[in-house]
């Protein structure tokens, strides 16, 4: 059976390799199946390019990865399930199905399927997933009445972890800036209010394999790679096997990522400088690392300034009924530590399945609090919950030089270390 695997994601600040295509090639090619791929970031015409490869290729299944729903930022946010609709309208014109998946699908998988009008979904990591849903329409035993398919269980049911597939020119994403992404896991089991992929199953990566794909990637002239993991220590014995089999089988690589605060450890450190870590990015919110909390945040920073290794913040304020001086004491925290950059940001694009949408619908006074406004269409488009405007957060942050307000910059942490 033959799959067009389809990147629609255009996004340039910075454009990102599509990671997942190279995942899911890998996994449906070992299954036996032919693979075609479709990217469409730098295209200038990306329907008419659609067209011409449904009509040379031919293939009996269509794959689209959804890398986000939206730019979630509430500053000149973009909206991309439209765009997606229309791919999936042209696929179904030649009566080929689609299947749809990827980080962005599943924050609401039902809704998008809905709203796009694709036949199937995976929601959660697809190389399973969607390498048992080509067997089954190749063997006419798909089942109608199973629209979206549960990576998440796929890939539990089968921990092999197949090759990735090269199947991405990546030379002109990094004329752009872009680098090279890679996974140890997938899943998160943190509970932060406003996440998608809060609670979702942590579903560990060989390291052996980890080290393996670096080391061709390495082979293959790659100098810079960012982990995509939702947060990297999550599990802190697997964390440090992840850093030494890139030690042993790849060398030391230059490698960005993203961290919680906890938990660490004086090892965990070490390991993450001799395998090469530049910069890691940790993400706070006032909520859960509020005041009473800050003594628990204090070792994570030290621990990266003696490794040598740069530290930025993501930092989320303005919890529902925050009240403005936690944010101060939060900022003034954060001002005396050794950092190198703090983006701030206070509108939370709000998704179906959080803890915040639950407490939004439960509370009318926070109805208020949206922009633009309650929705009909139940948060599938943009609506951000704003506690603390951008009006009320500039004066705060007005002297404190490692200070910014997110969506005003478009560059990457990694872009602006690089700066």
């Amino acid at each position: 059976m033959k799959i067009l695997l389809i990147n629609p994601n255009r996004y340039h600040n910075p454009p990102v390799i599509p990671l997942a295509l190279e995942y899911l090639a890998g996994a449906v090619t070992e299954a036996g199946h032919d693979v075609d791929v479709l990217d469409l970031c730098f295209s200038d015409n990306p329907s008419d390019e659609l067209v011409k490869a449904l009509q040379s290729l031919r293939p009996d299944i269509t794959g689209i990865s959804i890398r986000q729903v939206d730019t979630a930022l509430y500053r000149g946010n973009e909206f991309f399930l439209p765009e997606i609709r229309d791919y999936v309208r042209l696929c179904k014109m030649f009566g080929t199905p689609v299947v749809l998946g990827g980080s962005g699908f599943s924050i609401m998988p039902e809704k998008i399927l809905g709203y796009t009008g694709a036949q199937y979904g995976v929601y959660g990591p697809g190389e399973k997933a969607l390498a048992a849903l080509m067997d089954e329409l190749e063997q006419g035993t798909v089942s109608d009445s199973v629209s979206i398919r549960n990576g998440y269980m796929a890939l539990k049911a089968d921990h092999r972890t197949t090759p990735r597939a090269h199947v991405v020119d990546p030379s002109q994403y990094l004329e752009h800036e872009g680098i090279f992404g890679f996974r140890t896991q997938y899943g998160c089991n943190e509970t932060c209010f406003f996440c998608v992929e809060a609670g979702t199953p942590v579903l560990q990566r060989n390291p052996q394999v980890v080290g393996r794909e670096i080391e061709q990637l390495v082979d293959g002239g790659a100098r810079q790679f960012h982990l995509c993991d939702a947060e990297f220590n999550i599990s802190e014995s697997h964390c440090i096997d992840v850093c030494r089999a890139i030690v042993d089988i790849a060398g030391p690589i230059r490698w960005t990522l993203y961290m919680k605060p906890e938990p660490v450890s004086a090892r965990l450190f070490h390991w993450l400088a001799v395998s090469g870590a530049t910069m890691i990015t940790v993400s706070i919110d006032t909520l859960r690392y509020g005041p009473d909390n800050f003594a628990r945040l204090e070792p994570f920073f030290f621990l990266a300034r003696d490794n040598g290794i740069k530290l930025m913040v993501d930092l989320s304020v303005g919890y529902p009924d925050e009240p403005l001086s936690v944010t101060v004491r939060m900022l003034d925290f954060l001002d005396s530590l050794p950092v190198y950059s703090v983006g701030v940001n206070s509108y939370f694009r709000v998704y179906p399945g959080t803890l915040l949408y639950e407490q939004i619908l439960a509370t009318s006074r926070l109805q208020d609090r949206l922009l633009p406004g309650l929705p009909k269409d139940d948060f599938l488009a943009p609506v951000f919950f704003c506690q603390i405007s951008e009006q009320e957060l500039k004066p705060l942050l007005a002297g404190r030089q490692k200070f910014r307000l997110e969506g005003f910059d478009m560059a990457t942490n990694y872009q602006r270390v690089k700066k």
